[in-house]
């Protein structure tokens, strides 16, 4: 998990999905990209290592105006060494967000998180509605969001949604894993 949060929300997504992804059997590195507007928290600094060892990655942003806030997008911008060598392709990838508002434009947020990924020829793992917890908490389709709070707490069932995100990741990585691989012709 790589992200970068001011408030916490994003933070304690990013937690929880950790917790899934390692409820789920895998070993977990949580990162956080800091800079002066965000408190440095447990979570070490993200690095492109971080993203070269991971199978699977978690990128949360706070939505800014409906696109990834700067310090996250001033790392992924730094990604380009292991992009062009494809060392990010084919790894299963899912974005998180967080805004102020309802309608402070996280699907707008996610889908700009996700061009990075097209680019890096990641697979695009979205939430859809494949968990009743996702519903209860706004039910976007394009990947976990949540209306933050001043003080950064999230409700039970966000910190429900954000485990199965994680839990959900991993289960996929496997299940793709097992999967038989195709002669090329």
């Amino acid at each position: 998990m790589v992200y970068y949060s001011v408030t916490g929300t994003v933070s304690a997504l990013a937690t929880h999905i950790a917790e899934g992804a390692a409820d789920a059997g895998a070993q977990v590195r949580l990162r956080s990209v800091h800079d002066q507007n965000s408190p440095t928290g447990d979570a070490e600094g993200a690095t492109l290592d971080d993203l070269d060892w991971a199978d699977v990655i978690a990128l949360g942003t706070p939505a800014r105006f409906g696109n990834v806030a700067s310090p996250l997008k001033g790392f992924l911008d730094s990604t380009s060494p292991l992009a062009l060598h494809g060392r990010l392709a084919d790894k299963l990838v899912t974005g998180f967000t967080s805004a102020s508002l309802p309608n402070g434009g996280q699907e707008a947020t996610l889908l700009a998180l996700y061009q990075t990924m097209c680019h890096w020829g990641s697979v695009i793992v979205p939430t859809g509605y494949t968990h009743p917890s996702l519903r209860k908490i706004g039910g976007n389709p394009y990947g976990l969001s949540v209306t933050g709070r001043e003080n950064g707490t999230l409700s039970g069932h966000e910190a429900e949604a954000a485990r199965f995100v994680g839990h959900r990741l991993v289960t996929l990585a496997a299940r793709r894993s097992l999967e038989p691989v195709a002669a090329e012709s």
